[in-house]
């Protein structure tokens, strides 16, 4: 499976995707909206993992962008966000799937990438 990650946060980008790594998924990280979208055209994701607040973009706006490209239409996402709970109702409005806010407790994380791609592909990866 793979994850793009979008965060323009050195640490963040570094827990995040090692994380996941560490859960079986193949990760690629973006730390602007441009960058990411150069990803996304050139790969199929199965799942975005967006901070919502970029040099570049609102993550909201990335989001739209990204499903605009083939293949990514149904592409489910996770908004993450340092502002907390101020995010929450506007990342439902723009199209994201969940909310975590930062820092991210990795536990939550993992059942939430889990449950987005669904407990079928987490048993092909013994998760």
């Amino acid at each position: 499976m793979q994850v793009l990650l979008v965060d323009d946060n050195p640490l963040m980008q570094q827990v995040i995707s090692r994380f996941l790594i560490s859960q079986g998924y193949s990760v690629a990280v973006a730390g602007d909206g441009e960058e990411a979208l150069a990803l996304a055209r050139g790969a199929g994701y199965q799942l975005f993992v967006i901070d919502m607040r970029l040099p570049d973009q609102e993550g909201p706006q990335l989001l739209a962008a990204l499903r605009e490209l083939p293949g990514h239409g149904g592409c489910p996402a996770i908004a993450v966000s340092g502002l907390g709970e101020d995010d929450r109702e506007r990342t439902v409005r723009a199209g994201f799937n969940t909310f975590l806010a930062k820092p991210i407790d990795l536990d939550e994380l993992s059942d939430t990438v889990r449950r987005l791609l669904g407990s079928g592909m987490a048993r092909a990866f013994g998760l």
